[in-house]
């Protein structure tokens, strides 16, 4: 199962990982806000957390890291391509620029101190990760727009790749 895609050199097991890596750090942030910031209660001594908060953020943490090695793999291979051949650039660029403002802002968040910073890299990290969603699926969505339904449907019964001719496929199975 190592079909190749229209628009991008990706395997169909490189396209998952990111999908699955990238669903589970979306999923996992968006769950560890909304239990921060609605699931609290207060408490004897405070402000009690949500129990799976802690867990929510190690997960979080540990396939951020998974994420950063996944998208250097992608990166190599799909941007490249995208950027020559420039189908889908802005929204390319946009999601680049977003995870690349993510990963930076959640680094950062180890090594900066103050309150103030932390307070705006906070805000930063949760307001461009919850937007990321945005510009994934306006990638996603212009990608499924340039293939036609019966290019889709030929490609999954004969393993090639959307719409293309048995030449360009054998060309593309070389390179």
């Amino acid at each position: 199962m190592n079909r190749r895609v229209q628009g991008s050199r990706l395997s169909a097991s490189l396209r998952s990982a990111v999908h699955l890596v990238f669903s589970i750090l979306w999923l996992s942030g968006v769950a560890w806000l909304l239990l921060h910031y609605f699931a609290a209660r207060p408490g004897e001594f405070g402000l009690e957390r949500h129990p799976l908060e802690a867990p929510l953020l190690l997960v979080h943490g540990v396939v951020a890291m998974l994420a950063l090695f996944v998208l250097g793999w992608f990166a190599a291979l799909h941007s490249a391509d995208g950027s020559r051949r420039r189908a889908r650039r802005a929204s390319g660029w946009a999601l680049s620029t977003l995870i690349g403002v993510l990963a930076i802002a959640g680094c950062l968040q180890f090594f900066v101190s103050g309150e103030g910073a932390q307070s705006v890299l906070r805000l930063v990290h949760e307001v461009c990760g919850v937007a990321l969603l945005l510009p994934v699926l306006a990638h996603l969505w212009s990608f499924n727009s340039t293939v036609r339904p019966v290019d889709r449907e030929q490609a999954r019964h004969h393993g090639r790749g959307h719409g293309r001719g048995r030449a360009e496929s054998a060309r593309s199975a070389r390179n």
